[in-house]
């Protein structure tokens, strides 16, 4: 113990207070009220520590700044009296201060050991409002005056925090200065201020004062402060980093990841020992099934980096696998005087040895019974992995396996929010590739990359499957169904015409009559595009002109003319009602189509998952691409082709047979033909994100895209037949070697009886670049059934 004076606050008050003395006053009087109240037995110790303050009193005066040694045996008492007369460690950090804690005066060694170190002082608990000027100390002097004079509590903590920098004013540790004011007293010089209590406050969660309003009704040079304040620094880094972590959690989204983690290993180095321990912490990102490692992120990571540099690939190395699907804790210390201890054997300690590292903890982080990521700690050095860092961190992990599942939950979120803006809705079958890019994106962008980009989507030597069911003649029927709509119009007119022409002959219904007789006439002569423009503008032009002036002429005839009116403008049983028949059967028949090809998607994605994607026309077409490069954790044969060409032919074959049922009971007759392509290799594909879909890639496979668009009107060679044919599948192909699997395929299918054994070997005429197409045509069995 010793006698030292050292300032614990350097800050200047705003206020000043006249009266703030040391004094032995109050301790007087807990000596003497323990005396009256306490056994017998307990009056020795009070007793000689009375009479001996009043022995030294008498020689040198009251207690004071000047007179600390002739005092020593009385402070040493306080001390045994405070700490107990057993627990004398002299590394406790305790001391005696004057009456706000501003200054220590009396101590242990270890305690103004420690205020010599650099420590720097914290606003008490953060309370300060925006503005206010007051000092910890101002601030612990108004809490003092409303719990002693105003007996209201302000559940405010008393203590100070103080920061314990390192030679480069980095936070190393955190220390809590707890304040003890039973032997200060506080007495008011003038009659106390009544206050409005209702008032301290505008936010009781933040803070139950609101400060600028207790410095505007309170004035500390009213009051004045006699005693001693007894002191003890507390270490609370554990704490301090605890509160720190869940504050940052609260901000997660807000934050750039590689920022995040810096911040985060500064807030976790008061509970290391110095600069030579790393602090590693990497949530396990699962990507596509598998973890997902970001280099910039594990670089610091024993574990990981060896993974990285051996296979940077999606495919991590079969140990690290194995760990991450068993994980448990790894403690390794190569302390030679203890023989190199550790906790168990792992297949990780040759690469930690050749790491150079002396200490090493890997902890997984568990959350919800799942691996969140993995807390490396280690150092060169040995002797940095003691009893403390492990109890701090023990109660540290569930935290942080709650950061590393947000931080995880946060990242998926952020490559869904890429896809959903960059990509639409993506097939389960190749979302693995968008949220790879997707990943891939976002680490640019968290490493400030000034080239960051979406990358292109690609699948390389795929196969495609092409088809396209088409309403036959949909063109010609949905024009007619047109024209017979506005010829049923032209015949409404002529006899409204004819009605109103019983009142006599009138100039407003003989000029119109010629301009309906004129566009009937001139519409035979026309194409129909040419006819759709001319027939809305004569009803735009001519009919809506001649109706309200119609109106204003025959009054009489109101009721006549409405009826015809309402025949001209609706869409429903008189307006457009050929042309409605149509569009409602157009639909129930895509929507047949549909759902027979969502039952072939269905038997393909159950094989081997595939992209799958349909274009809706007058019919559907769809494209199907397969392979490994869509489906890598599957091995891919080329046998997955040949059975989904089969099922292909089985879907078009029952499309054709229930389209053919479907039309006895349609407003309006449709029929189907089938159509499908096969490619003779393999092709490149990517995701255009103009058009948010996926289109070939290379000029080598445009030809693919070509053939597609060119072959649904080709004819039979040296004939005017169309290929496509009503109740028949037409499977145009370009190379004979793939001849042999699908007659293998056919026979088959013919074995089920949902085709007829006669087969068509056909020669299709050139079309623009296309020469040497070939087909065969199949036709579909009418009277099969059997749907199961």
């Amino acid at each position: 113990m010793e006698i030292k004076k050292v300032q614990l606050s350097t800050a200047k008050s705003a206020h000043t207070y006249t009266k703030n003395r040391l004094d032995f006053e109050p301790f007087f009087k807990y000596l003497e009220s323990f005396i009256e109240n306490g056994a017998p037995s307990d009056d020795m110790i009070p007793l000689f520590a009375l009479e001996r303050i009043k022995e030294i009193e008498h020689v040198n005066g009251k207690l004071c700044k000047h007179n600390l040694n002739a005092y020593k045996d009385i402070l040493q008492l306080i001390y045994s009296l405070s700490v107990s007369l057993i627990d004398t460690d002299p590394k406790r950090y305790w001391a005696l201060t004057t009456p706000l804690a501003e200054e220590a005066f009396y101590g242990t060694e270890a305690f103004f050991d420690l205020c010599s170190q650099q420590l720097v002082e914290q606003d008490l608990q953060g309370k300060m409002r925006a503005g206010s000027l007051l000092t910890n100390q101002e601030k612990l002097f108004y809490t003092l005056i409303f719990e002693r004079l105003y007996g209201f509590s302000s559940n405010e903590q008393i203590g100070i925090v103080y920061h314990h920098l390192n030679e480069q004013g980095e936070i190393i540790d955190y220390y809590d200065l707890d304040i003890d004011f039973k032997f200060v007293e506080i007495k008011a010089r003038k009659t106390l201020p009544a206050i409005d209590i209702g008032r301290l406050s505008e936010n009781p969660s933040d803070s139950l004062f609101d400060w600028n309003t207790v410095i505007s009704t309170v004035k500390l040079e009213d009051f004045e402060l006699s005693g001693f304040g007894i002191v003890t620094f507390r270490k609370t880094s554990t704490e301090h980093t605890l509160r720190k972590i869940q504050s940052i959690l609260l901000d997660l989204p807000t934050y750039n990841y590689h920022l995040f983690l810096s911040d985060l290993e500064k807030i976790m180095a008061p509970i290391l020992k110095g600069a030579d321990t790393v602090f590693s912490l990497f949530p396990l990102f699962q990507l596509n099934g598998v973890p997902f490692f970001d280099y910039t992120i594990t670089n610091k990571s024993i574990l990981i980096t060896e993974a990285y540099t051996i296979n940077n690939s999606f495919r991590i190395n079969p140990e690290l696998a194995g760990y991450l699907k068993h994980p448990h804790v790894i403690f390794y210390n190569n302390n030679n005087a203890m023989n190199g201890i550790r906790n168990t054997k792992s297949i990780f300690d040759e690469q930690i040895t050749k790491s150079g590292v002396k200490a090493y903890l890997c902890i997984p982080l568990v959350h919800n019974h799942s691996l969140s990521g993995i807390l490396e700690i280690y150092s060169r050095k040995e002797d940095q992995l003691d009893n403390e860092t492990m109890q701090a961190l023990g109660v540290l992990v569930p935290l942080l396996s709650q950061l590393s599942q947000d931080i995880t939950l946060e990242f998926k979120k952020r490559i869904d929010d890429v896809i959903k803006n960059r990509f639409t809705t993506i097939q389960p079958s190749v979302q693995w590739k968008f949220n790879h890019v997707a990943a891939q994106y976002i680490q640019e962008l968290e490493n400030d990359s000034s080239d960051a980009h979406i990358k292109a989507v690609v699948f390389e030597e795929v196969y495609p499957l092409y088809g396209a069911i088409d309403i036959k003649d949909s063109t010609i029927i949905r024009n007619a169904s047109i024209l017979k709509d506005f010829s049923f119009k032209v015949k409404q007119l002529a006899m409204l015409i004819d009605e109103l022409s019983l009142d006599g002959k009138h100039k407003l219904i003989m000029t119109f009559s010629s301009r309906v007789d004129h566009i009937t006439e001139s519409l035979d002569h026309i194409s129909f595009d040419e006819s759709m423009v001319k027939i809305i503008e004569f009803f735009r032009k001519d009919v809506l002109p001649f109706l309200e002036e119609a109106r204003r002429q025959f009054p009489t005839k109101i009721e006549v003319i409405e009826h015809y009116a309402k025949h001209f403008f609706t869409n429903r049983d008189t307006g457009e009602f050929y042309r409605n028949e149509f569009e409602t059967s157009l639909r129930q028949t895509n929507q047949v189509i549909s759902r027979e090809l969502d039952h072939f998607n269905s038997f393909i994605q159950g094989n081997y998952p595939s992209y799958f994607q349909k274009f809706r026309t007058d019919g559907i077409e769809y494209d199907i691409y397969i392979g490994e490069s869509i489906t890598p954790q599957t091995p891919f044969s080329y046998e997955f082709i040949n059975v989904f060409r089969r099922q292909q032919i089985i879907s078009m074959a029952r499309i054709a047979l229930k389209t053919y049922h479907l039309k006895d009971v349609l407003p309006l007759a449709l029929e189907t033909t089938q159509l499908i392509f096969i490619n003779p290799h393999s092709i490149d594909i990517s995701f255009r994100e103009d058009e948010r879909r996926f289109d070939v890639e290379g000029s080598l496979n445009i030809r693919y895209e070509i053939i597609k668009k060119r072959i649904d009107k080709i004819r039979v060679k040296r004939t005017k037949e169309r290929l496509t044919q009503v109740n028949k599948i037409a499977i145009v192909y370009l190379s004979d070697e793939i001849l042999e699997d699908l007659m293998l395929s056919i026979q088959a299918i013919y074995d089920m009886g949902i085709i007829e054994q006669r087969i068509e070997h056909l020669k299709l005429e050139e079309v623009q670049g296309i020469a040497g197409l070939k087909a065969i045509r199949l036709s579909v069995n009418l009277n099969y059934r059997d749907f199961s």
